[in-house]
């Protein structure tokens, strides 16, 4: 049998300045457009959600490779996490410091070893082995991400270790972490997350996005990439709970409304989420202001969007 090969991206959902609006979107069509020509050219989905994510690590308004968002200390962490639902071989980062493209080099992980996470300097040691090249922190921090940092210091001497997101809205009000999710022609999916997390975070500090099933997951039903607050989303283990509510309603739709609705109420969670499924659709939303993504199908379907509405 063969499938109708379909690629979904997000880069991030939450409230993002009206300014930003044409750059944001204009990063996710790129990022598209990337990940749709390796789709063309390999029908493998697992090569198409590492390429569409590699394209929005490299691009500097997302939170993810260059452009990541630093801790309080001035430094940056990155995680990433890549699965191949076909076969369930994942590979993931926590805090690498050094890596340009932490979901290829996720990768790397996926393919060669028995193991699904490194995290750190071993990380990065091993990944040298690999021929992965390790750049200089500086290089992977923009302007704009030393600035939200400045700001974000001053602010915290006002409000506390806990800033209200009306209060700060570039802290908590844009989560940038990026991520993709796709099916090709054999039926298999994958999903690709990549983050800096969250800005101001503590050293060491881990969210969602390598921990398998609460923002990334992948297998041979469904795939599911997540942004969002990270804490709330492993408190809710939102990928497994769209899974368990798609078993239900049979709609990647109806089960990510009802999924997210239910993280709100349960836990005070906000999150943007991507899911793809081989028989019951897709679905890209959000319960927080915006969400950023761009979707593109072998039939010709296409859609982007960048949302103000709740």
């Amino acid at each position: 049998m063969t499938f109708t090969q379909k690629l979904l991206i997000h880069g991030g959902a939450g409230t993002i300045p009206k300014e930003l609006h044409k750059d944001y979107h204009r990063g996710a069509i790129e990022a598209l457009k990337t990940g749709w020509e390796v789709m063309e050219h390999t029908s493998n989905s697992l090569s198409a959600v590492e390429a569409s994510v590699q394209a929005m690590e490299d691009y500097p308004l997302f939170n993810a490779g260059y452009g990541s968002v630093m801790t309080e200390k001035g430094t940056i962490e990155m995680d990433a996490l890549i699965v191949d639902g076909s076969n369930m071989r994942i590979g993931g980062l926590i805090g690498v410091s050094h890596v340009k493209n932490p979901i290829s080099a996720s990768k790397v992980i996926l393919e060669n070893l028995p193991h699904h996470l490194l995290f750190g300097l071993q990380a990065e040691e091993y990944l040298q082995t690999q021929g992965v090249e390790l750049v200089p922190q500086e290089t992977l921090i923009t302007q704009r991400s030393r600035d939200r940092l400045t700001k974000y210091l001053v602010e915290k001497k006002s409000y506390g270790d806990y800033i209200e997101p009306s209060k700060d809205p570039e802290r908590r009000g844009k989560y940038g972490t990026v991520g993709a999710v796709a099916l090709d022609s054999q039926g298999r999916l994958s999903a690709a997350t990549s983050t800096g997390g969250v800005l101001g975070k503590l050293p060491g500090r881990v969210g969602d996005t390598p921990l398998f099933g609460t923002g990334t997951y992948a297998d041979d039903e469904i795939a599911v990439s997540a942004t969002g607050i990270g804490e709330k989303i492993i408190e809710y283990v939102l990928a497994m709970k769209i899974k368990f509510y798609i078993s239900q309603t049979q709609s990647a739709e109806v089960a990510t409304k009802l999924a997210l609705e239910e993280m709100k109420n349960k836990v005070e969670g906000y999150a943007g989420v991507i899911v793809m499924t081989k028989d019951f659709g897709f679905s890209a939303m959000k319960s927080t202001k915006d969400l950023v993504y761009a979707f593109k199908s072998q039939d010709g379907d296409t859609g982007d969007f960048l949302s103000e509405k709740k």
